[in-house]
Parts: C-alpha cells; structure tokens; sequence
C-alpha cells in the first residue's frame, strides 16, 4: 500500500494535469481531499455559470480518467472567495487565483 503522503501527492499531480487548459478566470481556487473511497474536488468560483460547470465536469471526468480503479469522487463548487467560509480550505490547496 502507498504512503499517505505519496498518495496525496500523486492526487494533486492527477488534478494539475486534469484541469490544463480547464481553468477559467471565474475559478478563484481548487482544492482537493482524499479519503479511503472518495476524492473530493473543491472549486471556488467568482460566479456560476454553465461555463464554469462544464469546465468543472470536464475536470471531474478527466481527473476520473486519471485514477487506478473506480473511486467516488465528487464536486463541491462554492460561489466567493477561498477563505475561512469556502469547504476546500481544509483541503490540500492545488490553485488560488491572484486578487
């Protein structure tokens, strides 16, 4: 079995890769946090729209793709800014837009 850490970190190497050229300006911030049977991928956004959830499912499916077997894995997308109110501050932060 893979180290704790070693897993982690090839999850957020999986999200970088998965989300190339699917961060849009109204993404502010994306985390992600992982559990024995679930991945759970935090986006806070400026504004939602259809081009902010599909760019998001988009992500999703290939962050899906990028896995070793079937895991659940879920999004949490949170309209402000990535602070103490936003789910994914408890997650291991992978973006956080400037201003």
């Amino acid at each position: 079995m893979e180290p704790p850490l070693e897993r982690e970190n090839r999850l957020v190497l999986d999200v970088v890769q998965a989300a190339l050229g699917l961060i849009s300006p109204e993404i502010r911030a994306i985390s992600v946090k992982r559990d024995s049977s679930r991945i759970t991928l935090y986006v806070a956004v400026w504004a939602r729209n259809a081009q902010v959830d599909e760019d998001i499912d988009d992500l999703v499916f290939e962050l899906e793709a990028l896995q070793d077997g079937p895991i659940t894995l879920e999004a949490s997308i949170f309209v402000g800014a990535p602070s103490g109110d936003w789910p994914g501050i408890s997650g291991r932060s992978i973006y956080m837009a400037k201003g």
